[in-house]
């Protein structure tokens, strides 16, 4: 290994605690009680209620556990503040998340409102802001894509139909994640695939963050290696338990990559997100675009990308991709997602000073997105 060392210092981060596997979900009464919780509120969104997930988890809460399961299917500004009403009307003391990454980014604005009282906006982009108490998350995922269950940051819509912003703290990491695969199984094909990409995603935009960090690095190679040889498989036939095991564990390993930040294509995805289309669906139609744009400055990394997607000696990265996201269904382009606009102006304004684009290994100008927007809508 070559190359002149980093100027700066590096910070490894740390994470909650993780319990992995499948059956894992029958500790959660154990997790709750070490974090000191008797009366945590179960907050999920009424979709899981008819799938059975939430009589499973109920079962293995205190019996002071108090249920919320009126959370929007878009995580909304509304939904969080909500939640945050709900939990001090209840007087509970922790949140346990149920549900797929809309759900756990809204209980983590709720668990930071519950001790803090501007409005959700103030915060966003200003962790130092968050000087109050955040209610702690214990978060059990039942989808295998976002991370959220490993990451200090979620992403709130103000309102149905308008962009979202994010916010981040080291308060919104949950204390525990119960990573039980079992919870997935009944997950359809179109959800596993876009799920499934979106840790895929997730992956390789920290691994191709400019930031230095070589032990998340090799995390995120690992997920993109086993969402690559999994995925597929998953989508095929959702009772696959080996595939869903390693989803979700490409899942969770691409929550902790975002740790080094994220880049061009999860600005675009914020770009499109006063849309419904589907937030991991728009990254990987996006990625390989984004990869060609960043060829001349990353090349060895996206040739180690292209290698833990499988690519054929000498092949790129974005075509290993793209193939990938065909392979599962996934159109090439956002138009073909089902974008109907032609604002792409407005959309390369939008793009090009969002704040995923620090975590770009090249830095983009107006009309580097100017060109990225026009092959993914035209």
């Amino acid at each position: 290994m070559s190359g002149a060392l980093p100027d700066q210092p590096t910070v490894l981060p740390s994470f909650g605690r993780v319990r992995f596997g499948f059956g894992v979900l029958a500790c959660l009464g154990d997790e709750l009680a070490a974090l000191g919780i008797a009366r945590p509120m179960l907050a999920t969104e009424r979709r899981l209620a008819e799938l059975g997930i939430l009589d499973r988890v109920r079962e293995q809460a205190p019996r002071g556990a108090v249920l919320f399961d009126a959370l929007p299917v878009q995580p909304t500004a509304a939904g969080a503040e909500a939640l945050a009403a709900a939990y001090g009307a209840e007087r509970c003391d922790g949140i346990v998340a149920v549900g797929g990454g809309v759900v756990i980014d809204m209980c983590k604005a709720a668990a930071l409102l519950t001790g803090n009282k501007e409005p959700l906006r103030h915060y966003a982009g200003h962790p130092e802001r968050i000087t109050g108490p955040v209610a702690p998350i214990v978060a059990v995922p039942t989808t295998a894509g976002t991370g959220s269950e490993v990451s200090r940051g979620a992403g709130i819509h103000p309102a149905p139909g308008e962009r979202e912003f994010g916010v981040r703290g080291d308060g919104l990491l949950p204390r525990v994640a119960i990573c039980d695969p079992e919870l997935t199984l009944s997950l359809p094909p179109r959800m596993t695939a876009g799920t499934g990409l979106d840790a895929i995603g997730h992956c390789i935009e920290g691994f191709l963050s400019p930031a230095v960090n070589p032990v998340v690095d090799a995390i995120a190679l690992d997920g993109i290696r086993r969402a690559a040889r999994y995925l597929e498989r998953a989508v095929a036939d959702g009772q696959d338990r080996e595939a869903r095991w390693h989803m979700m564990m490409a899942a969770v390993e691409g929550g902790m990559a975002i740790s080094k930040g994220l880049g061009c294509a999860h600005a675009l995805s914020m770009t499109f997100s006063h849309t419904d289309l589907h937030h991991g669906a728009l990254v990987t139609i996006s990625l390989p675009v984004v990869m060609r744009f960043l060829e001349p400055a990353v090349p060895e990394k996206l040739a180690q990308v292209a290698d833990a997607l499988g690519a054929a000696p000498g092949g790129s990265a974005a075509d290993a991709l793209a193939a990938l996201n065909a392979r599962v269904g996934l159109p090439a382009t956002i138009r073909a997602l089902g974008y109907r606009g032609n604002d792409h102006e407005a959309l390369a304004a939008f793009a090009v000073g969002n704040y995923f684009n620090r975590g770009s290994p090249r830095a983009p100008t107006l009309d580097d997105y100017r060109r990225i927007i026009a092959e993914l809508l035209d």
